[in-house]
């Protein structure tokens, strides 16, 4: 059974990489069979805080004045960081600065992530109905995601198959 893990820097969904985002009310991250995996929380000064399912701290997130996103782990080390340019293309370092890949959203609403040669590795598109597909770099579709009305993220994998929760 694939679950979802929280990651100092992003949650692994569908074989795709994906930023967590910061909200000012907790996330739950579950598994398939509704155990919880993980948190994030966010402070009133923007930093997120990511907790396993123990409660016990895995490393944070804090976004400077400039935009620059730095992922710390639970002893305060860099383990990473996201900038976005003025264009909104967003690149992702190592902790020694070297580049390990970049995202890019058209003006149509498709993001494309590539790796640090400029390969690319996958895309994700959301349609009019809110559902995003996720396909890697041959075209395959590897997962989905949707979101009800009450703002819970459903992930499912290639066969429709419920791989976790974000509320």
């Amino acid at each position: 059974m694939k679950t979802i893990r929280i990651l100092a820097v992003v949650a692994i969904v569908a074989g795709f990489v994906l930023p967590v985002s910061a909200q000012a009310n907790p996330q739950i991250y579950r598994d398939a069979m509704g155990r919880t995996q993980g948190s994030a929380t966010t402070d009133n000064y923007g930093k997120t805080t990511y907790r396993d399912a123990m409660g016990r701290t895995q490393g944070s997130a804090t976004t400077d004045n400039y935009g620059k996103t730095t992922y710390r782990d639970a002893m305060g080390r860099t383990q990473g960081s996201a900038t976005t340019d003025n264009y909104g293309k967003t690149t992702y370092r190592d902790a020694m600065g070297r580049n390990q890949g970049s995202a890019t959203t058209d003006s149509y609403g498709k993001t494309t992530y590539r790796d640090s040669m400029g390969r690319t590795t996958g895309t994700a598109t959301t349609d009019s109905y809110g559902k995003t597909t996720y396909r890697d770099s041959m075209g395959r579709v590897t997962g989905t995601s949707t979101k009800d009305s009450s703002g819970r993220v459903t992930y499912r994998d290639a066969q429709g198959r419920v791989i976790g929760t974000k509320k």
